[in-house]
């Protein structure tokens, strides 16, 4: 018998590639040892490139690391396939109407009941679960894809009935309801072509994000420093948020609005607000709708008898689909804690409890007490929250101990740090020239992923309104990739100064992306001019569309066209066909860079 031997790690990218064409012998099961996992395959193929899956012709090409063999594999407990055993049920003229081809997401299949079948569809359903024992649910197409989320609705046939599942594929899991989400199971091995091609310490956009697909295997396949992605549909957003935490990607920002709006106020989207939770002043924060909130602590916050409550602010946060911070009190039992003593730890390890259990994040400060007691004990301290670094974020500070470059690199080096939180205006206490600023936070960010407290300085005030200092935003604000407004108000119930620097955000307009990834399933030339305001020369951008065979040119003309709007130059990288869409209709992918 013939059989595909692939490396252990790569199973499951070709498990679905071998699956989705129809080469998988259903007859048998598959057979793996300590190194490889051995396929029961049809016919062969050529193998083109053994981590990115793909079919060239029929002819079989020898590969060192994924290639044929002959060998023998058990026989599957499956009773034939699904139109075998329908034609012991069918008339012949019923089962020559049936369509046995169908897409299985998770452990739901979803099937297409042609007209003049309907009567007979619960039984082709109850047979497919039969067939396979991996399908737990079937649905019916019950419409098209349509309305501004693509959507498509779904009838309930066999099986558990439910519409939620979860779906593996390049090494994450996604959670989502396959009725209320747009999701295509096709583009598995298009994410990770595009995987394949990311640099180190880049920053994506991803436009329609969904459920947050290309977000997190781009995450968990790359070492790209940050990923954005902006998404209309509110349950798409959620899932999203959701599939982060599944997956424990932190360094991804999610964006629940449409793609037009949000790219011409993109600094509101990726910087929030910083708001304490009396008074009505996280209502009056959050009537902005901001993505992000970051959660001022007081020095009692996280005591016992406190802390029900925090939990119960930050679930309704999170429920509403916001990226939530907060900000650890400076004082433990009524005096500031140096993080070189186990009670302080003991206090970080309270709230990194809370982080992990919610899938949020905290702001700590490394205080000049700490480090003047000796460094090498406080990096022997700290250690000790290894285990939360994932959410800690560790703020530099105004006072010479973590602040300048050559401290903040060689402490967190030492200590392991993986998050860096960088406030604008205590970088400026340190520093005076705007370009050594800009300088030292480039030189963070190809090390430590990073979020920012954005406000204004001068040479006595810190936290100052934007604008009324002299910070340098044209030439600091496209280093944020996200963070939050961090600004003192005069009235703290009344915060103008705070709501008017976020309001002040909307006037700049040169974030920029290395990388941008337009997956639609329709109509993404409409989105061109927003994907362009936010490149610069050298920014890949993925445009996807439905064209025929013979009109593929045009993908090209609506590039063009776009281009020229704004006067930029590009060059086509590549034409991919992603898919059959329908009879000699593909998706594509036109792969192009800014020049």
């Amino acid at each position: 018998m013939l059989g595909l031997k692939v490396p252990l790690k790569d199973a499951e990218k070709w498990k679905q590639f071998i699956t989705i064409n129809n080469l998988m012998d259903k007859r048998y099961y598959y057979k793996k040892d300590k190194n490889h996992i051995y396929f029961p395959v049809t016919s062969k193929f050529m193998i083109v490139n053994s981590s990115n899956p793909s079919i060239k012709n029929t002819e079989a090409t020898d590969n060192s690391i994924v290639s044929f063999i002959e060998m023998e594999f058990p026989k599957s407990a499956n009773k034939g396939t699904l139109r075998e055993n329908l034609s012991k049920m069918l008339t012949p003229s019923e089962l020559a109407f049936v369509k046995t081809g169908h897409d299985i997401i998770g452990s739901i299949a979803i099937l297409e009941i042609p007209k003049g079948l309907e009567k007979r569809e619960k039984l082709i359903a109850e047979t497919l679960l039969e067939v396979n024992s991996q399908i737990k649910t079937v649905l019916k197409k019950a419409d098209i894809h349509g309305g501004t989320f693509r959507t498509q609705k779904m009838t309930y046939l066999a099986g558990i009935n439910t519409k939620e599942t979860t779906y593996k594929e390049n090494n994450v899991q996604l959670k989502l309801d396959v009725e209320k989400v747009y999701f295509s199971i096709r583009l598995g091995n298009e994410r990770k072509r595009i995987s394949t091609q990311v640099k180190p310490r880049e920053e994506i956009l991803v436009m329609f994000s969904g459920c947050a697909p290309y977000p997190i295997v781009l995450s968990k396949n790359t070492k790209a420093r940050h990923i954005t992605g902006i998404e209309i549909n509110p349950d798409g957003h959620m899932y999203g948020m959701e599939n982060l935490r599944l997956n424990k990607v932190h360094n991804v920002l999610l964006i629940n609005d449409d793609v037009h709006h949000a790219i011409p106020n993109i600094y509101q989207k990726i910087v929030g607000l910083k708001s304490a939770l009396h008074n009505n002043e996280m209502e009056l924060h959050l009537k902005k709708n901001p993505q992000i909130v970051e959660i001022h602590l007081f020095n009692d916050s996280l005591d016992d008898d406190k802390i029900k409550q925090l939990e119960k602010n930050i679930v309704e946060l999170k429920n509403k689909g916001l990226e939530v911070f907060f900000h650890m009190p400076f004082k433990m039992n009524g005096e500031f804690y140096n993080l070189d003593n186990d009670d302080s730890i003991d206090f970080c390890r309270k709230a990194g409890e809370l982080c992990k259990k919610y899938f949020v994040s905290v702001i700590v400060h490394l205080c000049s007490e700490c480090i003047s007691n000796g460094e090498a004990q406080l990096i022997q301290k700290v250690k000790n929250l290894e285990e939360y670094y994932d959410y800690f974020y560790f703020e530099n500070l105004g006072d010479k101990s973590f602040s300048e470059q050559e401290d903040l690199l060689r402490i967190s080096r030492k200590a392991g740090f993986k998050n860096i939180c960088l406030d604008l205006a205590h970088l400026y206490s340190n520093y005076t020239d705007h370009k050594k600023i800009a300088s030292v936070i480039k030189t963070i960010q190809k090390e430590f992923n990073t979020y920012f407290h954005v406000n204004d300085h001068d040479a006595k005030n810190h936290g100052l309104e934007i604008g009324k200092g002299v910070v340098d935003f044209d030439l600091l604000l496209p280093f944020v990739n996200k963070g939050v407004v961090e600004v003192e108000s005069k009235d703290e119930s009344k915060p103008v100064e705070h709501l008017n620097s976020y309001d002040t955000l909307k006037n700049y307009h040169n974030k920029t992306y290395d990388r941008i990834i337009m997956p639609l399933p329709k109509s993404a030339d409409e989105f061109l001019e927003d994907a362009l305001a936010v490149s610069k020369k050298g920014t890949v951008i993925h445009f996807y569309d439905f064209l025929e065979v013979s009109k593929f040119d045009e993908a090209a003309k609506k590039i063009d066209k776009a281009c020229k709007s704004r006067g930029m130059k590009y060059k086509i990288l590549e034409v991919v066909k992603c898919g059959q869409h329908a009879p000699y209709v593909f998706r594509i992918c036109v792969d192009f860079v800014i020049i």
